[in-house]
This record gives structure tokens, sequence and C-alpha cells, in this order.
């Protein structure tokens, strides 16, 4: 029983089935072999016993036709009747005998006791048949001879014993057929009673052995179901202090397993819950904190970009002014080289001119000292101007460590999302913004320390070819136009030689006003870059404005899960484990 217990449901079912099936096929051979004895009896009852019974009636009223038929031949009166008595009588004889063969050729299934009192009844039957007819051949014999009194007595002496004799015996014939028959039917009830009584016994078997399965089928289901369902409704009342209980190894055993299994899953958990909502709730509480000083941080990284945009803007406007300036360096620079060209053209006419010469060397290098004086002023101006560009650099970096702060601060707050698990994905959504938008600051600020950089450079660039052209008019050419004046009278000799330096300057300015045009698109790249620093400054400030918000959502979702930390420590509480 064990055995069957352990099987699996459908393995019990169709065991089960599988016995009911055997028992009804069972019954059902049994009930037609048996079936076919009670018909096959029947038919013997039928064509053996009746139609031997029915044979020999016919065969007794054909003797007794015959009988009446040689009353009318021996006692009749009419001569011409005789034929057709005597045809009478021989067709009543082929008929006679027709019958005892078809009554021979009959099947029987008898016992060797009754076969051989039949066969010597029959064949005292036959013996006394023949007597009948030689009686009855003799009488009619008689009869054509005309001797009418000899055959009637013969046949009122003869006739009626041997007839009785015979039919004596052929009533034995029909009585040994019907007690056979009489038998048959006995043997065919008993038959019956016999296949009754297994069909009783097979079926009362089965329907105990049903009966019983049933019961253990029923048993073995619905108890597990029966565990099963409690363990559901405990379930329900949040209730997981209690296993099932279930000794089978078939589908509900390890349905029970699961379930118990999930069980003590569910009670970890549960515990792991419990133990965790109050740390969560702290870190909670911790992320409202961080969250409040992150927003007092913003504010004073907002602040800073405001600076840094006026200060821009102020860098963008000074540059502006710088271009303008390089602009009369390079018109300056380009009309002294072209009066240097001019110089060189009219080298050969200053020996005849060359009073004319040291006036206008004079004159020119007092408007060379004018330029020089002007020319110094503004860059000295422009000098002063650049320094703005330190003080961008130094916002630049103020920036750069807020936005560093800022992005740690983000980690913290990627950590603390993570450490609440589930409840903590929005805020960690919105930490992973907070953090997004302090690397975009971050990419800004090193892009603006880039551009400044760029323009610092661009700046030293163009005030060390400024001071170089100063220089070179400072020392080299107010002295050769003191050389000029003091030589004045030598300037005839010297025509060639002013010529060539008038050639050399010539080649001098070509250089210096590409030098200033290096300078002027320094000059321009830094207008632009200023320009885009402005630019980028209004996008970090926007981007902390909405840094700024999403630092209030951050706060109402800590707000929120310290909420959710406080329910799901109620919830756990309802758990009985």
């Amino acid at each position: 029983m064990k055995f069957f217990i352990n099987l699996s449901v459908k393995k019990k079912i169709i065991s089960v089935f599988s016995v009911i099936c055997i028992f009804i096929v069972s019954i059902g051979v049994e009930s037609v072999i048996s079936s076919s004895k009670i018909n096959n009896g029947a038919e013997a009852i039928y064509g053996n016993y009746l139609m031997s019974i029915k044979k020999l009636g016919d065969v007794k009223g054909y003797l007794n036709e015959i009988r009446s038929n040689m009353d009318a031949i021996v006692y009749g009166k009419e001569g011409a009747q005789l034929d057709d008595y005597m045809k009478l009588n021989n067709d009543l004889t082929d008929k006679i005998n027709k019958t005892l063969d078809e009554y021979y050729d009959l099947p029987e299934e008898l016992n060797i006791e009754v076969e051989n009192q039949m066969e010597k009844t029959y064949g005292n039957f036959e013996n006394q048949l023949i007597k009948y007819t030689e009686l009855k051949t003799n009488i009619i014999e008689l009869m054509k001879a005309g001797n009418n009194k000899e055959a009637v007595k013969i046949y009122s002496t003869q006739e009626e014993s041997i007839r009785i004799s015979t039919l004596y015996i052929l009533d034995e014939l029909i009585t040994i057929n019907i007690k056979t028959a009489e038998q048959a039917n006995l043997n065919n009830i008993s038959q019956f009673n016999i296949v009754k009584n297994a069909i009783i016994i097979y079926t009362a078997i089965a329907f105990l052995f049903i009966i019983f399965m049933a019961y253990i089928l029923i048993k073995n289901i619905m108890d597990p179901l029966y565990n099963i369902k409690d363990l559901a409704e405990r379930i329900s009342s949040y209730d997981f202090s209690e296993h099932i209980i279930i000794t089978g190894k078939d589908e509900f055993g390890q349905t029970a397993l699961a379930l118990n299994s999930a069980q003590e899953n569910i009670s970890s958990l549960v515990k792991v819950i419990m133990e965790n909502a109050q740390d969560m709730s702290a870190s909670s509480e911790e992320l409202s904190a961080t969250v409040q000083e992150l927003s007092s941080k913003v504010i004073i990284i907002d602040e800073a970009v405001d600076n840094i945009a006026s200060g821009m803007q102020e860098s963008s406007a000074s540059a502006e002014e710088m271009s303008a300036s390089v602009e009369e360096v390079d018109a300056s620079i380009n009309e002294l080289s072209s009066k240097a060209m001019d110089g060189s053209n009219n080298a050969n006419k200053s020996k005849e001119r060359a009073t004319e010469v040291k006036n206008n060397s004079q004159k020119a290098m007092e408007e060379t000292r004018k330029v020089y004086s002007e020319k110094q002023n503004k860059m000295l101006k422009a000098i002063d101007d650049g320094k703005v560009v330190d003080s961008i650099k130094v916002m630049a970096d103020t920036i750069g460590s807020i936005a560093t702060q800022t992005n740690l601060l983000a980690l913290n707050a990627a950590i603390e999302a993570a450490r609440a698990g589930d409840q903590g994905k929005g805020f960690a959504v919105v930490a992973g913004e907070v953090k997004k938008l302090a690397e975009q600051s971050s990419h800004a600020v090193i892009n603006i320390q880039d551009t400044i950089v760029k323009v610092q450079q661009a700046f030293k660039s163009s005030i060390d070819t400024g001071s170089e052209m100063l220089e070179f008019i400072n020392i080299d050419v107010d002295k050769q136009f003191d050389d000029y004046g003091e030589t004045g009278n030598q300037y005839y000799n010297d025509s060639d030689f002013v010529r060539k330096m008038s050639d050399e300057i010539a080649a001098m300015t070509d250089e210096i006003t590409a030098t200033v045009g290096q300078v002027s698109e320094a000059v321009q790249n830094m207008a632009k870059e200023a320009q885009r620093s402005t630019e980028e400054a209004v996008t970090i400030k926007e981007n902390m404005d909405e840094t700024t918000k999403a630092i209030e959502q951050v706060a109402l979702t800590a707000q929120s899960q310290a909420e959710l930390a406080q329910k799901l420590n109620e919830a756990v509480l309802s758990f009985k484990i």
C-alpha cells in the first residue's frame, strides 16, 4: 500500500482503472464463453433432441396412417382402392425411411450409457419395423392373390402385436430423447446459474475493489488538498509559522515540499525586510539632510554662475575693444609700410632734397613718437583689461570644484538609493539626473578653462608682438630719426643706405603687419571664445536651475521614501513567522 501511495497521481488512476478494465474484460469474457455454452445447449435441445422427437413423432404418425390404410385394404369392399392404398403405404414407407435417415443423421452429444441405450433401442425399432413391413407385404400379397380370409386372419392375429411392439419401442426412443432434452435443459440451467453466480461474484469483487480504491484515491487526493487549503488560508492571514505535513511522494507531496520551501523563502524575506525597514527609514532621514545640504550648495553654485556670466560678458566687451585697438595698430603699421616704400622709391630723389628730407625726418620722428605714445597707452590699458581673464579662470575653477562636490553628492545619493532597493528607484533616477547635470557642468567648466588658456596665450602673443613693435619704434626708429637729424648734411652721401634701409623697413613692416594680423585673429577668436563661454555659462545656469528643481524632487522623493519605509515596517509587523 505504501508503494501505491508513493506513486504519482497519474499512475494511481491508470493502475486503478486498469484493474477495473481487467475485471470488466474478465466478466465480459466469462459471459461470452458461458453464453456460448448456453447457446450451444439450447441449439442442441432444439436441433438435436426436439428435432429427434419431432422426427420420431412423424414416424409414429406415418405408422398410424399405414395402419389406417391397412384396415381399409383388409376390411375394405371396393377392390378398386387396393392399389391406391398400396401406393399410399409405399409413399408412407418411403417417408418413414427418409425420416429415419434424417433422424439418424442428426448430431447428438450424449454420454456413452445413453448413446448405447439409444442405439440398442433404435436397433430393436428397426427390427420391429422390418417385421411390420414384411407382415404388411405378406398381407398385401394375399390380398392381391384373393386370399382375403387368410389375409384378414394374419392381420387380426399378428399385425396388432407387431405394430404395438413397434410403437412401444418408438415411444421408448421418444422418451429417451425427451429425457436427454430435459437433461440438456438442466445442464443449460446449471451453466446459467454458474455464469450468473460467477458474474455476481466478479461484479461484487470489482465493486468492492472500486469502492476500496476510490476511498484510497479520494483520501490520497483530498487530504493533501485540505492541507494545501489550510496553508493557503494561513498565508492569507500572514501566518507562516506552520508547514504542510504530507508523507506521500506523488505530485501533492512534491507540491507540499515546494510550498514549504516557498513559505520558508517568504519568511526569510519578511525577516530581512523587518530587519532592514528601520535602516531604510534612517537612510531616508540621512538622504533628506543630504538633499538639504546639496540644495544650499546649489544656490551658491547658481550665484557663482551668475557672476561668471557677468564676467564673461565684460571679457567679451574687452576683447572687442582689444580687437579695435589691434585694427588701429594694423592701420598705423600699414601706413608706416607705405611710407617706407615711398622712401625706397624716392631714395634717388633724396640727394636733391636733403634739406627737405631732414625736415621730413624730423616730422616723421615726431609723428612716430606720437604714435608710440598713443599705442603704448592703449597697450597698457589692454594689459589691464586682460587681467579679467584671470578672474574668469578663478571663477571657472570655483565652478569646477562645486561641480565635483555636486557629483560626489549625486554619487552618495545614488548609493543611498541603491541601499533603499525598489523603494529608492525614483530617487535613483533623480540622483542620476543630478549626477548627469554635475558632469555637464564639469565639462562646461573644462571648456571654459581651455578657452581661457587659449585667450591668455593669444593675449600674451599680441602683447609680446606689440611690445616688440613699440620697442622697435622707440629704439631703432627713433634713433634713426635722431641720426637723420644729426647727419642731415651727410644724407646725400648716405642716400643709397637710406634706400636699402627703407626696403628693410618695408620688409619688417610686412612682418609686423602679418604678426598684427595674427594678433587680430587671436583677439577675434578670444572674443568668440568669450561669447561661447558666456553662452555656456548661461547653459550652466539653466542646468543649475534644473538641478535645483531635481533636488527639490529628490527631497520630495526622500520624504515619500521615509513614509513608505514606515508603511513597510507596519506591514511586515502583520506577519506571523
